[in-house]
């Protein structure tokens, strides 16, 4: 039977355990806001410990360096993010033939969904994918945290764009994932532009860069 002493040993434990957690997913919200505003080379260990009321003891206690806090940034929604790629994926496998739309789609829907979540923070993570591909120390990253999916897109494409050779369709690949990233968290000058020539033509943002990405596909390769 437990003493007093050790259950409230037990107690201070389960509190400062519980503390710690609060303040690990503290600073990494944290830090994923000001990456996300501001780049990775722009945001110090410093700016993230003020902003997120922490000292520096707690950014090596969790996360060892400025680095160490980038990859868990990372990794926190990347299984979400992956899993529901994932998910549309297997219903674009499972057509018989897929259109070059629907893959896009698939390509698309994820991370707009995460955009379109600002209470939780979703739209910040796609603004840091967008800031952290632009790091060449870190790109690479997330090219391994997501490489399974991006084959599984690749393959995807090679079915409905049979007549793109592959280093073609790998280029325009580049540049849909950079662009899509981009148009979700920073639409705002786009939109500005927009409303001055072409009022509303920007909704519903989702289905209007599904539509580009997929007429970029749809072109052929000029030899």
């Amino acid at each position: 039977m437990a003493t007093g002493a050790s259950t409230a040993a037990r107690a201070r434990g389960e509190r400062n355990n519980t503390a710690g957690i609060e303040t690990r997913q503290r600073i990494i919200t944290t830090a994923e806001r000001l990456f996300a505003r501001h780049g990775l080379d722009a945001v110090s260990v410093r700016d993230i410990t003020a902003a997120a009321r922490v000292n520096t003891a707690a950014i090596n206690y969790h996360f060892g360096t400025k680095r160490g806090l980038v990859v868990a940034v990372l990794a926190r929604r990347a299984e979400q993010l992956g899993a529901r790629r994932a998910e549309l994926l297997e219903e674009i496998e499972r057509e018989p033939n897929p259109s070059l739309r629907e893959v896009v789609a698939a390509l698309v829907i994820p991370t707009a969904e995460l955009a379109s979540d600002r209470k939780r923070g979703g739209y910040f993570y796609v603004g840091f994918l967008a800031t952290v591909l632009d790091h060449p120390e870190y790109a690479k990253l997330v090219a391994d945290t997501f490489d399974e999916i991006t084959n599984r897109y690749l393959a995807a494409l090679e079915r409905v764009t049979p007549h793109l050779p592959p280093d073609v369709r790998e280029f325009r690949f580049a540049f849909a994932k950079d662009f899509i990233n981009r148009a979700l968290f920073l639409p705002r000058h786009v939109h500005n532009w927009i409303e001055q020539h072409a009022p509303g033509a920007d909704e519903p943002l989702t289905e209007r860069i599904i539509d580009f990405v997929t007429g970029a596909f749809a072109g052929d390769a000029i030899a």
